[in-house]
């Protein structure tokens, strides 16, 4: 595949056809000597490139009402650029994953499409205790150097997006429709859009500006963020949630998978708890079960501050109260830790008063604690 300095304006402009996707520009690459020439082809010309006669009707009508020169100058007074398979910028990740997308289109810093990255995603309707995971696992792995790969959803998405924001870390938004401001969704995270770009990160598609997502987008939106990656984290999902499409993108990938486990009782958990189980997904217990994937690529200075896996240098009661309080991720009430570990209230009180303010665990109400 070859590529000339303009193509990209003509790329676009392929890409505005309906019916046209990443295969069929394939298709064009391969068989044209750039994408100028094919869309100033004849049918005869499409044809032998081996497209369908409904498609090639398509494209001779659609193509009278696109001015690719008009299409391109959109891109740019919207900061908006092209990447695709065949540029330097194009991510290494998503070259080698099943049905790579040919173009992205980036708003924002170019660079972080090279940094290592995690992919962060879950239900829209996240728990406190999914929050208190975010809070203390992803900010850690945020400010270690690690971008933070989501969405944009309401819900995971956002809270990782925002999360790694207030660890001065690096994120990026992979979305199912349009990156221009008049199509971003969902329309109330617009704000938080322009955050991730103010801070140095990208919002990348491979649909073109206006492009509207629907449910056949989402899927094919979720195998960017897993191939893009060098891993994915499942924070919550229901047995049948969309949630669960990544995991498997990234586990036919070959990329590490990470799930939050939690309670057998918590819908929420549910997803995260067949994956440890059927996927061979790795228990996420703190950040530095992410962090050692990546030990070859941060500086020696960089590490989590680990709380949530100090159950091997604790000692003496602290340890078993651990233990006690790490089997119960949604919380427990001290006379129920009382009896789990046959330990009196009292002590117990006075353990859990130094481990929170170690930061190790928290009370969130009528003497109800968690990990932090």
């Amino acid at each position: 595949m070859s590529t000339r300095n303009n193509d990209h304006i003509y790329i676009n402009a392929f890409n505005l056809i309906s019916g046209i996707g990443p295969k069929k520009l394939y298709l064009i690459a391969k068989h044209f000597d750039a994408f100028e020439y094919a869309w100033k082809s004849t049918s005869r010309d499409l044809a032998d490139a081996g497209f369908s006669k409904k498609l090639i009707q398509d494209i001779v009508n659609q193509r009278q009402n696109i001015d690719p020169a008009t299409e391109f100058q959109k891109l740019q007074d919207s900061d908006i650029q092209i990447t695709t398979i065949q540029d330097k910028y194009f991510p290494k990740n998503l070259k080698t994953i099943t049905s790579p997308p040919f173009l992205l289109y980036v708003r924002g810093n170019l660079d972080a499409l090279k940094s290592p990255s995690i992919a962060v995603v879950g239900s829209r309707k996240i728990s406190d205790y999914g929050k208190h995971a975010i809070s203390s696992i992803i900010s850690d792995v945020a400010r270690s150097g690690i971008t933070i790969v989501s969405g944009l959803a309401l819900g995971t998405d956002a809270q990782a997006h925002r999360q790694a924001l207030e660890s001065n870390g690096k994120t990026i938004a992979v979305l199912g429709g349009g990156i221009d401001d008049t199509t971003i969704t969902p329309r109330s995270h617009i704000n938080l859009a322009k955050q991730i770009l103010d801070s140095g990160g990208t919002i990348i598609s491979e649909y073109p500006i206006g492009s509207q997502p629907n449910r056949g987008t989402f899927p094919a939106r979720n195998r960017i963020m897993a191939g893009l990656t060098d891993a994915t984290v499942i924070i919550e999902a229901t047995k049948k949630s969309g949630t669960l499409i990544t995991a498997s993108h990234a586990y036919k990938f070959g990329k590490k998978l990470f799930a939050l486990p939690g309670s057998i009782f918590a819908t929420n958990s549910a997803g995260p708890n067949m994956l440890i189980r059927d996927k061979n997904a790795i228990p996420l217990l703190c950040a530095n079960d992410i962090l050692n994937i990546f030990k070859n690529v941060l500086n020696s200075g960089q590490k989590s501050s680990g709380q949530a896996c100090l159950s091997t240098t604790l000692a003496g009661n602290q340890k078993i109260l651990y233990k006690t309080i790490k089997k119960h991720p949604e919380g427990v009430q001290i006379n129920i830790i009382s009896k789990q570990t046959k330990l009196d209230t009292s002590t117990i009180s006075s353990e859990l008063t130094m481990m929170e303010i170690d930061g190790i665990v928290k009370n969130i109400g009528n003497q109800t604690y968690i990990l932090i």
